[in-house]
């Protein structure tokens, strides 16, 4: 049976191959080995997140010594040629874009493997952030080209990608958003947090502080305290170093600095939630599909749908807009309903699977 590797490290990455594993695994077809990059001193995924997609026993672990991103990205390169020369695999599918994601499309490439790129065409135009560099060299040298939006479709045609191997999918991340969700309603994580739903906003900022927050950190600061002043306000974070979040936000009052819940307990937050203020894009789909708002720190995304009919705001560091949006929403004025992209409907692995199997 034809094998395909499906490579995820930390929670985004996991989320976007999971479905896929567990359509293959059904599906019978298809060999799916899914291999989680594993970061010297993090913790693994939650049991109960392996279990809804059935990798409990399946999973196969890489670690990586946590070091610059060069020495982090060529040290995973190595250890993916020794796993795709024991595995031989007809297809790999790098799950994200982090520096585990571009170690293994560049190796599979080297290797005359063929490579999926699960979320291509993805573009926030800004050539400053890694992420960006990792999607460009990913889409590169992919040979399908999965998109989760209409946008996809159209930055790839206009790199010159041909359209035959473009393929509309939909978001493989809102496949585990619904696969879970059942989970998120029973979560107990307010009741031990000491929250009620809706009264409470969400603070997600990228560990460590992205260049950018961290350059408006006083405006911030400023904007936090006005808002912490009228509703608590939740700042989940991996860690809490000395100088890290803690530090910067945990004196002001009103705001609880807080570890980050494993993954069913961070979406009920997230879904519970006032409101959102980011500055990542990392949940922007989950957050439109649920229809929460969230005001963006950043100034663009590489996923315009949740701007367009979706619940997210991309507003910078503007003071004035970030309080005046947060008072309408908690002042319960703003009563639109987001829009779901289309094919965000919980079959976006469906549809990649038929492919891969056709093209295996």
């Amino acid at each position: 049976m034809k094998k395909t590797v499906l490579v995820a490290r930390g929670r985004f990455g996991l989320l976007k191959v999971a479905p896929l594993f567990s359509t293959l695994d059904g599906n019978g077809l298809l060999e799916p080995v899914p291999v989680l990059v594993v970061p010297e001193g993090e913790p693994g995924p939650e049991a109960s997140v392996l279990a809804a997609f059935g990798l409990e026993s399946r999973l196969r672990r890489i670690p990586v010594v946590a070091g610059s991103p060069v020495a982090e990205t060529a040290g995973l390169m190595l250890a993916f040629e020794r796993l795709f020369s024991e595995v031989a695999p007809d297809f790999v599918v790098p799950g994200g874009y982090d520096n585990a994601a571009v170690a293994a499309a560049i190796t599979a490439s080297r290797m005359g493997i063929p490579v999926v790129s699960l979320e291509a065409g993805l573009r926030c135009y800004d050539r400053s952030d890694p992420e960006e560099l990792n999607r460009l060299v990913i889409d590169s040298v992919s040979a399908l080209h999965f998109v989760s939006e209409h946008s996809g479709v159209y930055n790839l045609i206009n790199e010159g990608f041909p359209d035959d191997r473009i393929l509309f999918a939909g978001n493989p991340s809102i496949d585990s958003l619904l696969a879970l969700i059942g989970d998120v309603r029973s979560s107990g994580v307010l009741d031990t947090l000491g929250v009620e739903p809706k009264q409470y906003a969400t603070v997600l900022l990228d560990m460590p502080i992205r260049p950018e927050t961290s350059g408006n950190r006083d405006r911030l600061c400023t904007v936090l305290e006005s808002i912490a002043a009228t509703t608590t306000l939740l700042m989940p974070c991996d860690t809490l170093p000395e100088g890290g979040l803690q530090e910067a936000f945990g004196s002001i009052p009103g705001i609880r600095v807080l570890p980050m819940p494993g993954t069913v307990d961070l979406l009920r937050v997230l879904k519970e939630s006032a409101f959102v203020l980011t500055d990542t894009e990392e949940f922007e789909p989950e957050l439109t599909v649920m229809n929460v708002p969230c005001l963006s720190l950043r100034q663009g995304t590489c996923r315009p749908s949740t701007v367009e009919v979706g619940t997210n705001v991309i507003i910078g560091f503007d003071e004035a807009e970030i309080l005046e949006r947060a008072s309408v929403i908690l002042s319960g004025k703003a009563t639109d309903k987001a829009l779901i992209p289309e094919k965000w409907d919980g079959a976006s692995a469906k549809r990649i699977a038929e492919v891969l199997e056709k093209a295996g």
